[in-house]
Formats: C-alpha cells, structure tokens, sequence
C-alpha cells in the first residue's frame, strides 16, 4: 500500500482495518455495555449504546503522532495521539464497558461505531501515521486546513 501526502505532510501507510469475523465471514460484534459493574446507577452516553466491533492494527507503533484513516481512498478521520499501538488496540479497537457510560471516552464508542459501519458497507479502511512529537498543534492545523474530515466533529 502507498503512503500519502496530505496537505504536504507525508503519512506512512500502516495496515487495513480488518474487524473481528467469524468462520462464515460475518463480523462479529459486542455489546460491553452489561458488563460494566455500575451499569445499573450510570447512564449511556450519546455513543454507548448497541453493538460495537473488535480489531487491532499491528504493535510497534508506540511513537505519537497523528493519524488519518480512510475509506475507500477518502479521507475520514484525523487524530493524534502518544503511542498509536495503545490507541487503537486498547481505545478504538476494543470498546470497554465503562467507555459506553457518561464520563467515559465517547470517542472511542464513535469512532468504532463508525469503523463497524464502513466494515459493514464491505468499505476498505486505511489507516496511516506522520510520527512527531508535536502531534497536538499539527492535528490542528490539519482540521483547519482540510475543512474538517467527515468523522471529525
């Protein structure tokens, strides 16, 4: 796979999303809502509620960063973060059930929702990663630059 150039800014290609199938082919989902312990005195967010998909990118991308995510070749997603590795296998990938109540990271229920979606849609994600320490202020000369990509709210 090629890596991309987005508004000069040279991002390595990663992997293909792949999300969690089983012996048919069908994805498999979750619903890690019932397993959180106060989920009986806590209330799902705007995000937390129905299923949710399962899938990790390769480990050794523990570098910070930003990253951009694509469907079918369009841009849909920037983000950064500290160690890409960690953001995705243990915040996207797979959504733990205090993450679906007020209070926990609505992005990563989002995120992943919309990862289902696409997978859902047979849609080819990419992922692709610019490593620098000054991930915060480029990811936001990104959105404002690029009109702010789909899934970016």
């Amino acid at each position: 796979m090629n890596d991309l150039i987005f508004n000069g800014i040279h991002f390595q290609f990663v992997c293909q999303i792949e999300v969690a199938r089983g012996f048919t082919g069908q994805i498999l989902t979750d619903r890690p809502q019932g397993r959180y312990a106060k989920a009986s005195s806590s209330r799902l967010h705007r995000y937390g509620s129905g299923e949710f998909c399962r899938f990790r990118i390769p480990t050794g991308w523990n570098n910070p960063g930003v990253y951009a995510v694509s469907v079918d070749s369009h841009l849909m997603y920037f983000g950064e973060c500290e160690d890409l590795s960690f953001r995705f296998n243990t915040g996207y990938g797979q959504i733990s059930p205090k993450n679906c109540y007020v209070g926990g990271q609505q992005t990563n229920c989002r995120i992943n929702k919309l990862v289902l979606e696409a997978a859902q849609s047979d849609a080819t994600i990419n992922l692709y990663f610019h490593s620098t320490s000054d991930h915060k202020e480029l990811e936001s000369q990104l959105l404002r630059r690029h009109d702010r990509p789909p899934w970016n709210r």
